[in-house]
């Protein structure tokens, strides 16, 4: 399956900021939720971080591509659009924005832990398709469903640049 291959993505305090602010360098965030807590039960709040989602990014100049919300965390995959948008600083503000919201919806407290785990992908040498399968398996892995068709709270924002 090409899911098989483990992407745990961690957080390399040592990268160069300005691989985040290139256009084209893709990146795989890894966002949890607070103390592994499962916030993302409830489809009012599912539907909102979605929908956030897909449209701040857009918004703020970046081009999301893959996404998969599970009941405690959300991976997706993002490129700036531009030279100069840091996809680090957008999901810092994405968490915030969504954290206000959730608030809306009845959560309380912390919706996200303070930390992100990102990966950016190395041109070449890693296979897109392979990550973008992995994201979307994600509910089959756990066995929320049997195909990852099935599962609401993913899907593809734009085709992968390949």
């Amino acid at each position: 399956m090409p899911w098989d291959k483990p992407y745990f993505p961690a957080r390399n305090k040592c990268l160069d900021p300005a691989l985040y602010a290139t256009p084209g360098r893709i990146v795989f965030f890894t966002l949890r939720v607070y103390r592994w807590q499962t916030a993302f039960v409830h489809a009012d709040l599912n539907r909102a971080v979605i929908d956030d989602l897909i449209g701040y990014f857009v918004t703020r100049r970046c081009q999301l591509f893959t996404y998969c919300l599970m009941p405690d965390h959300l991976h997706f995959l993002i490129t700036p659009e531009e030279k100069g948008v840091c996809t680090l600083a957008f999901t810092d503000r994405f968490k915030s924005m969504t954290t206000r919201r959730s608030w809306d919806l009845g959560w309380r407290g912390k919706l996200w832990q303070p930390r992100n785990y990102d990966h950016v992908v190395r041109d070449g040498e890693e296979d897109l398709v392979e990550i973008d399968a992995y994201i979307r398996a994600n509910p089959v892995r756990k066995k929320f469903v049997e195909e990852s068709a099935d599962w609401p709270w993913s899907g593809k924002a734009n085709p992968l640049p390949l």
